[in-house]
């Protein structure tokens, strides 16, 4: 006889829930393993002795911050005090959120959180340009394949540009940072 062990969970309205695959269960733990270390405090924070905002005002590197956002038209935020991220961020953003800057304190935290930000950003804008782009070359391709007027070999051939370009807008973009958060040490 063959034992079969079913792993069923009731929720709190009595109903039945599918047990996870091992897929799903291994990516629940990433998520919690990023959110604990999101949240841990910075490693670093109990050697820092000079206030980052005082660091910022021998630094001379933090111009080529204002200069990158300056020519994308975004003023570069002044930190000139050690006041943290929860000073700055907009309250609509951060309505009934407990907690939304885990582990940032002062100005560095600040700093931090803006790097996180940026990063985030950057990444849904360059999705949002993706979509755009992909639409209109699939549509120009749309065009190509319903247009009589087209001489054949030159549509053949704009085609295979299209596709070319389609081909260049799935691939993915790699850009390396230094380090600048450590938890868990």
């Amino acid at each position: 006889m063959q034992t079969v062990i079913v792993n069923v969970t009731l929720t709190m309205t009595g109903g039945l829930q599918m047990a996870k695959t091992s897929t799903e269960r291994m990516q629940a733990k990433k998520e919690r393993e990023e959110a604990a270390r999101r949240a841990a405090e910075d490693s670093t924070y109990p050697y820092l002795k000079e206030t980052f905002s005082e660091f910022l005002k021998h630094e001379g590197n933090y111009s080529s911050v204002e200069i990158a956002l300056g020519l994308a038209g975004i003023e570069a935020p002044l930190i000139e005090d050690e006041m943290g991220p929860e000073n700055f961020a907009l309250e609509d953003v951060i309505a009934g959120v407990d907690d939304p800057f885990p582990g940032a304190k002062g100005a560095i935290g600040r700093a931090e959180i803006m790097i996180d930000c940026f990063i985030d950003a950057a990444m849904e804008l360059a999705n949002v340009v993706q979509n755009y782009k992909r639409q209109e070359i699939e549509a120009r391709l749309a065009e190509l394949e319903n247009s009589e007027k087209a001489d054949r070999a030159t549509a053949m051939k704009e085609a295979v540009k299209l596709t070319k370009i389609l081909d260049q807008l799935d691939k993915q973009v790699r850009r390396s940072f230094p380090q600048w958060k450590v938890t868990g040490i």
